[in-house]
């Protein structure tokens, strides 16, 4: 059974490290060892850790009393004053672009808002408990590209679409970033749907426009735009055409008719003339 690397990344983090001693500290990034994101965008690193619950030896309960993610330094130790860290527990932090979505017991990930051209490091996580810690070395390889070749693609070729169609636009990028939070406008104005793919269905001509995507909520850095123009069904054009023609037709009989009633109305002789005529004949 095929199973979506994404649902397979969340299930390895709530069970943990697949094979992990109980006794044993590690750490596993649930995410190739390298990947990019597009300045602007968000950058998602799944993680989990494990850790002797108690000594071996004395049966001490060993709780996790600090977390630690830095980037470029293997073992996330800066004897100065800790320059290489992103996030530290202990520590209150002026730059809130890195969220620590773990905690203190198994879940371990770290999300980056906004990404910058100076995020692209290698990132590592380390936790300690009562005396002792560890880091995950491995570490996990992030770059960060311009967003100047994120395109919108669409499923159909040409850009001009009957009423009643549909067409599906995916933004895309060179880029294999990973988590992709995208932002879709027409003409300028944001559109409510987000993702990777925009799917417009019973197409209206108020669908025409031009289509851009963004990577960031800001609509500043988007994509180049994508034209589609919407026609009208050429049998319902025709329909309307065709029903307007005869009631205007109908129309014109009616005044003709209702004119001609009333001209005859006035042509005819009155009373009047009636008994003259009479007397002159008698």
């Amino acid at each position: 059974m095929k199973m979506n690397p994404w649902t397979l990344s969340v299930l390895l983090l709530l069970a943990g490290p697949l094979g992990a001693d109980p006794y044993h500290w590690y750490v596993e990034y649930l995410v190739p060892d390298s990947f990019c994101v597009v300045e602007g965008s968000t950058a998602t690193i799944p993680c989990s850790f494990t850790h002797p619950k108690v000594h071996r030896g004395t049966g001490v309960v060993l709780p996790v009393n600090r977390v630690v993610w830095c980037r470029n330094h293997e073992y996330c130790l800066d004897p100065k004053a800790n320059v290489f860290n992103v996030y530290d527990s202990r520590k209150v932090r002026a730059d809130s672009r890195f969220l620590y979505l773990g905690d203190l017991v198994r879940n371990c990930t770290l999300k980056i808002i906004k990404t910058v051209k100076q995020d692209a490091a290698t990132y590592r996580f380390r936790f300690r408990t009562n005396g002792e810690g560890y880091t995950g070395t491995k570490g996990v390889i992030v770059t960060v590209t311009d967003g100047d070749d994120v395109k919108v693609r669409s499923s159909v070729t040409d850009h001009v679409v009957k009423e009643g169609g549909q067409v599906t636009l995916t933004c895309t990028s060179n880029c294999s970033f990973h988590q992709l939070d995208v932002h879709w406008y027409r003409n300028g104005h944001a559109l409510p749907e987000t993702g990777p793919a925009l799917h417009l269905s019973n197409l209206t001509n108020g669908d025409t426009g031009n289509y851009t995507c963004s990577l960031d909520s800001s609509g500043q850095n988007t994509s180049v735009p994508w034209s589609l123009v919407v026609l009208e069904d050429e049998y319902r054009f025709g329909w309307h055409l065709t029903v307007s023609v005869v009631l205007k037709v109908l129309w014109a009989v009616f005044l003709l008719l209702l004119a001609g009633l009333v001209f005859a109305k006035r042509s005819a002789p009155g009373p009047e003339h009636e008994i003259f005529y009479s007397e002159v004949v008698g």
